[in-house]
């Protein structure tokens, strides 16, 4: 019976055979020019496939990158923000200290001032009730957050903790309608209080008689009294002044220096002026 598979050349005679020929076609590839042009050839109709090979590895590679990357930057934007706002925090107060400096030069003995405490909030909503303007932060009582706490953004108050979560907070703005700041004015130290009107982009200061000296452009500045806000962080710049001599005081119309319209991240304070008040009120 013959066999399925025929016996053919020995295996040594193969190998001989297989080396000759890669002898001849390794001469042929060094002494003549026409290799070259063959072996471009090859080289030009195997590329593609090489890419499509190589592509899914491609791929992974610059996802990986992007991913790296993005996290990498989101991770440097939020501590530049941080950064930011532990900066402006402090430059908030240098007007109110120059303006102060020649008085405290002529004072041989004054009060030593504290250095708050702060730490960072992000606004996780917004309050969508046109009668009550508030936001809501990811920090609360898990992180040392009280009530009546100060807030501010990176250029002046934002408002105060009305409501403590355990691990998120309300802060009602100073634009809300039964908001009040205890201020003054940076140029003279006249005091007064601001109050909120409902519209995120006017305050109202109360209280003043006829002939105060307050001009539009004038900048109004926490005044450190009702122990919530610690002196000397911007509040409002004074826009209008309506002398209405029908009335015993004028009205005069102020605009927030925080952009409470376009809250991101806010500064919470931890003076110990501001959290007195929430001990003694639970003692009493």
């Amino acid at each position: 019976m013959n066999p399925i598979f025929g016996s053919g050349p020995s295996l040594p005679l193969r190998l001989s055979i297989a080396l000759v020929i890669s002898l001849l076609t390794i001469t042929y590839d060094v002494y003549t020019e026409s290799s070259k042009q063959i072996r471009s050839y090859l080289n030009t109709l195997i590329s593609p496939i090489q890419y499509l090979a190589n592509l899914p590895e491609e791929m992974l590679d610059a996802t990986s990158k992007y991913a790296s990357t993005k996290a990498t930057l989101l991770a440097e934007n939020k501590k530049l923000r941080e950064l930011q706002l532990m900066q402006n925090e402090k430059l908030q107060r240098y007007g109110m200290l120059v303006s102060e400096n020649a008085k405290l030069r002529a004072l041989l003995k004054t009060n030593e001032r504290i250095e708050a405490d702060k730490s960072v909030a992000e606004i996780m909503a917004v309050a969508s009730n046109p009668f009550s303007q508030y936001v809501l932060i990811d920090k609360g009582t898990s992180d040392d957050v009280f009530q009546n706490q100060p807030v501010i953004d990176d250029l002046g108050v934002v408002g105060q903790i009305f409501s403590v979560g355990t691990t998120n907070s309300r802060v009602i703005l100073i634009t809300d309608q039964t908001h009040a700041t205890p201020v003054r004015l940076l140029r003279n130290d006249i005091r007064g209080i601001l109050h909120g009107t409902g519209n995120l982009n006017q305050l109202e200061l109360v209280n003043l008689p006829h002939g105060s000296d307050i001009k539009v452009g004038d900048l109004l500045i926490t005044s450190g009294l009702g122990q919530v806000f610690p002196d000397g962080y911007p509040v409002a710049e004074v826009t209008e002044i309506l002398p209405d001599v029908s009335k015993p005081f004028m009205k005069i119309v102020a605009k927030p220096v925080a952009q409470l319209d376009r809250l991101k991240h806010v500064l919470l304070l931890k003076s110990n002026t501001a959290k007195q008040q929430p001990e003694e009120q639970s003692r009493g």
